[in-house]
């Protein structure tokens, strides 16, 4: 199907290796994810990025304005690991400086998702099953709160200011059954977007 096919075109990427962490769960589950979703009348096409991201700054800020410039996906949803966390969590927004340098000028210190954070989170719960889904507010101002910023700051540029993307937190899952769940919260998350977006 060309892209015009499709009612929503998502983005998705995984971090690699972070500290002693070798495999990374984020990955691991963009990887897993499938090509495209059907969902109460939605077709929703997935372009999950093929290679883990480098959980470092330099590779960030040459990688995902090239990815955003190449798709002009509707939604980015970027998946990171909380290693101190045993749930998943969609975070609301990101902050603009507390990294290693100063890279957005005159941008605003704090952007926020312009999906209906509140609605994806219920619509979420409602289709997550028994797993753990939440939202939150605390991306943290290392590689996840600096992907997620660029990727807001990415849309706020933009004529129309729709700052489309999320940023998702899962815990450290091992093994192919967990994996698997993380890759059905991830799907579930993608619907309750899907669904919000079209309300």
């Amino acid at each position: 199907m060309a892209q015009e096919d499709y009612d929503v075109t998502v983005l998705v990427t995984g971090f690699g290796e972070f500290q002693d962490i070798k495999i990374n769960p984020s990955f691991e589950i963009t990887s897993l994810l499938p090509p495209e979703i059907s969902h109460k009348g939605l077709t929703i096409r997935l372009i999950s990025h093929p290679e883990p991201l480098n959980t470092a700054y330099h590779s960030i800020l040459s990688t995902i304005p090239q990815l955003l410039e190449q798709h002009n996906p509707d939604i980015v949803l970027h998946i990171g690991l909380a290693v101190d966390r045993d749930y998943f969590a969609i975070e609301k927004s990101a902050l603009r400086d507390g990294y290693h340098k100063k890279t957005w000028g005159e941008s605003p210190e704090r952007l926020e998702t312009a999906l209906n954070f509140d609605d994806v989170v219920g619509r979420w719960k409602k289709g997550g099953g028994k797993a753990d889904v939440r939202g939150s507010d605390d991306v943290g101002n290392f590689v996840c709160g600096f992907i997620y910023y660029m990727s807001l700051e990415h849309f706020w540029k933009r004529e129309d200011g729709e700052m489309k993307a999320l940023f998702l937190h899962v815990p450290h899952l091992k093994g192919e059954k967990e994996l698997e769940k993380g890759k059905q919260v991830t799907v579930g998350l993608i619907k309750a977007i899907a669904e919000s977006c079209r309300e």
